[in-house]
This record gives C-alpha cells, structure tokens and sequence, in this order.
C-alpha cells in the first residue's frame, strides 16, 4: 500500500511529464515515444474489447418473431488517445474559425472509439419454424477506430 506522503510527491514529477508532453504537443514537434493519455475513468478491465450477452431474437429490434436464445457480440470500451499533429492542427482550425461549424446534428470526433472490425452471421428458427440468416449480425473483433 502507498503512503500519502508517498503520493503527493510522485504528483508533481507526473504532472512535470504531462506539460513536457503538452509543450511537445504545442511546438509541433510530434515524438514517436510520445505516451498514450488515458481518461481518469479508463482501467485495465474497461478497455476496448469484444464482450457477450445472451438475448432472446425479439429484443434484438429487427421484427423477428422468435423465442430462440442467441449470443449477441459486441464492442465495448474505452480508447487511448495519442495526439497527432493532424489532432493539433484541426482543433486550432476550429477554434480559429477557418473550419466551418458542424451542421446541426453533425459533430465531429476527435478521439478513438472501440468499433467492430469484423462480424460474423447469425441464423436462428422463429416461432413458424423458418430459419432465418442475418448477415454481419454480431460483432467478431474488435479494434480503436479513428
């Protein structure tokens, strides 16, 4: 277990490796050992991952009718967020307004998110006993996008 007097002195060598990094980021100069920024919320088990939940057909939303138990695939997760210089140079276009505002209900994302980069088909039987082949259903990998 930490000390909090071990604590509060590693918080300022952190916060030092932060600015230098800020100051990087802000002079333009983009290092290759540049270290990836996480949110404070982000952990080990909240990382960008393939994860699974049993529904039932009906509440997937697509019309079918059927009873049938399926294991649905998903993406779930948080991304790092390693500033490029291409990041840098469009936050300062929109704030210099060089850029045009988003229309309405458009916006634009500047970090990464956990997406699925493949898919796989699901087939199930409704309730008339037909079989039914839904294709790209379900999640197979997953990967940070963006």
């Amino acid at each position: 277990m930490v000390s909090a007097s071990a604590q509060t002195k590693s918080r300022p060598s952190a916060m030092r490796s932060l600015l230098k990094v800020l100051q990087t980021e802000t002079s333009g100069v983009r290092s290759s050992s540049l270290p990836i920024i996480r949110t404070r919320r982000s952990s080990p088990d909240s990382q960008c991952g393939l994860r699974s939940t049993l529904l039932q057909v009906r509440d997937l939303g697509l019309g079918y009718d059927s009873d049938e138990t399926v294991l649905f695939k998903y993406c779930s997760g948080t991304c790092p967020h390693a500033r490029s210089n291409h990041d840098l140079t469009l936050r300062n276009l929109r704030l210099s307004g060089v850029l045009p505002r988003p229309a309405p209900g458009e916006t634009w994302h500047s970090t990464p998110c956990c997406r699925p980069t493949h898919h796989e088909d699901m087939a199930f039987l409704d309730n008339s006993h037909r079989w039914h082949k839904v294709e790209k259903l379900s999640a197979a990998a997953c990967s940070c996008v963006g």
